[in-house]
């Protein structure tokens, strides 16, 4: 009995120590969390009164058909994790479309955690609590926030999987197990987030005399268990078990896209021309402070020819052959990359892109840059899609929140090498970080809320929108009980598959390539573009049309009933 207390006693004491050693980190984590977790609530109540968008209710109705009630409409080629989870809540018999909004949120929320603790590999608490809260609150992410799609939940697990690979290289190599599965879980909530191979395998790489290979290769055998359940399942709706693999590399791989398309972005810059909007006032400021740190930090250095200065290329000479063709080598490969940027497979990019990112760290490893292999990591998580995005012709604002994570990285790192260098002193204590951080915190406070009624009142049409959506479903359920056994078409089918319990088949665009949103402000189809959209219902047998395009003028349909946006067509016998 004496030996089970003295367990006891020293299992309490190293929780104590472990709490005491923690504290600040705890109390941190914990403030960020409640302050995200609000922030992540608030923007879900907003959603909850603009609706759903069709993105969202595709999510929702692959979730019934994974719960085993679904009503005959998905969309099976979509990622299936983030609806799986949302299944999980249906299968408890919780039904509802709100389930998308706060699953969304509560994975965020989670990445946001991951986050702090993946900076705390390399940055103080307060120094992670700020990077944290500032990838919390850039405006692209609170804009996306809760809506339902699956991109901020893919950035959690992405997250999540970088910190476990820290941790596998710095303190024990089975946390490669976690890694790849986690990295399996990102790739299966987005495919275009299996781009993370890239930054994995060249920290990998870099470190490779601190792994042990062995749990590599069991992490990676961990995480193709994980995907065996869906190669069954695709086997089983599309006899194949990669087709929606095959059709996702397919869309990416596109060369020639119409320019017609609403997303068809050629500008390789796209997101370095919108990149103060997607980071905010909060964001531009800490960009503009560290690039005028840097700017006359170089001068300084110049002017007084800093006996310190450092050649990244130290030891080059005709003695040292190797690195000379090293050199060589990663110059002329900068070059062919700068060079074909836009121009060959995005692929070869991205292979390009990491060999020359390891021929820079071998040719400066021996100069000992402090947390070198972190920065690197970061600079390719970042760079694994921006290449991509950038490249690829159709663009999304949203695209960019992949790469936030190691944006607020390397703010944080600029604040802090600012820190280091303008010091001000309290007590033989600089205050320098502290003080910026409070500023930043004050400025994110204000910025967020003032911006979140934005989102709401910017998307006004959209709550309006899904109500009529909403009421037009229920009006047609009550004036046509055998609605199920007819051929419908709509403009919003996702929408009105869900609400309508049934399968609704996609009206094709023929005006411009609208968007949803774009088509209920148009009022000026001419009687062209009305025959387009009459030619093809009948040639496809539809009995209704469900329109959200005004103005439209369909000779074999007669309109019988209107909700705001939202019109029913019938077929005329």
């Amino acid at each position: 009995m004496s030996r089970l207390d003295d367990n006891l006693d020293n299992n309490n004491k190293s929780k104590e120590n472990f709490l005491k050693k923690h504290a600040n980190s705890i109390v941190f984590l914990l403030l960020l969390t409640v302050i995200v977790s609000i922030i992540t609530y608030w923007r879900i109540l907003i959603q909850i009164d603009m609706g759903p968008v069709s993105d969202s209710f595709e999510f929702l109705s692959n979730a019934l058909v994974f719960a085993g009630q679904g009503t005959g409409y998905s969309d099976l080629l979509r990622p299936p994790f983030f609806s799986f989870i949302i299944s999980l809540i249906f299968r408890l018999g919780y039904i509802s479309s709100s389930v998308i909004f706060y699953v969304d949120g509560g994975l965020f929320v989670f990445g946001v955690i991951g986050l702090f603790m993946l900076l705390k590999t390399r940055f103080n608490d307060l120094e992670s609590f700020l990077g944290g809260l500032l990838y919390a609150t850039f405006p692209i992410v609170l804009t996306n926030l809760g809506v339902g799609f699956s991109d901020l939940a893919s950035v959690s697990f992405t997250i999540w999987t970088f910190y476990f690979l820290v941790l596998a290289v710095k303190k024990n190599s089975k946390f490669f197990i976690l890694a790849f599965s986690f990295a399996m879980f990102a790739f299966l909530t987005r495919y275009n987030s299996a781009l993370i191979i890239f930054p994995i395998f060249l920290y990998i790489l870099i470190n490779k005399d601190k792994v042990n290979f062995k749990n590599i290769l069991i992490g990676i055998t961990a995480s193709l268990l994980i995907i065996i359940p869906l190669l069954i399942f695709n086997y089983e709706r599309f006899g194949n078990i990669i087709y929606p693999f095959i059709n996702f590399e397919s869309n990416s791989s596109i060369v020639s896209v119409s320019s017609e398309l609403v997303s068809y972005i050629p500008n390789i810059f796209f997101f370095l021309e919108n990149f103060p909007g997607y980071v905010g006032f909060q964001g531009s400021i800490i960009v503009l402070i560290v690039v005028i740190f840097v700017v006359l930090y170089l001068l300084l250095l110049f002017i007084r020819n800093h006996q310190d200065k450092i050649n990244l290329f130290e030891g080059l000479s005709l003695k040292n052959g190797l690195k000379n063709i090293k050199l060589i080598i990663f110059v002329v490969l900068v070059i062919i990359f700068l060079g074909s940027f836009d121009k060959i497979y995005y692929m070869i990019n991205e292979l390009l892109f990491f060999a020359i990112v390891y021929l820079f760290y071998d040719l400066t490893k021996n100069i000992k840059l402090k947390h070198l292999n972190l920065n690197i990591m970061f600079f390719g998580w970042f760079m694994a899609f921006f290449i991509f995005h950038s490249i690829f012709l159709i663009k999304d604002n949203r695209y960019f929140m992949l790469m936030a994570p190691p944006v607020a990285y390397f703010m944080i790192f600029g604040l802090v090498e600012l820190s280091n260098r303008i010091k001000i002193n309290l007590k033989s204590k600089n205050i320098t970080f502290p003080l910026l951080a409070i500023l930043l915190t004050t400025i994110i406070f204000l910025s967020t809320a003032s911006y979140l009624p934005l989102v709401q009142q910017t998307n006004n049409n959209q709550s309006v929108a899904n109500e009529d959506i909403k009421l037009a479903s229920q009006w047609l359920t009550s004036y046509d009980i055998n609605y199920k056994s007819k051929i419908i078409y709509a403009d919003s089918w996702p929408n009105f598959s869900w609400y309508l319990k049934t399968n609704i088949n996609p009206m094709p665009v023929f005006k411009d390539n609208q968007s949803f949103y774009e088509a209920i402000k148009d009022y000026n189809f001419n009687q062209q573009d009305s025959n387009a959209f009459n030619n093809y219902s009948i040639a496809n047998n539809a009995y209704y049309y469900l329109s959200v395009r005004q103005g439209l003028n369909l000779i074999s349909y007669t309109p019988i009933k209107q909700f705001g946006y939202v019109t029913i067509y019938k077929r005329n016998n």
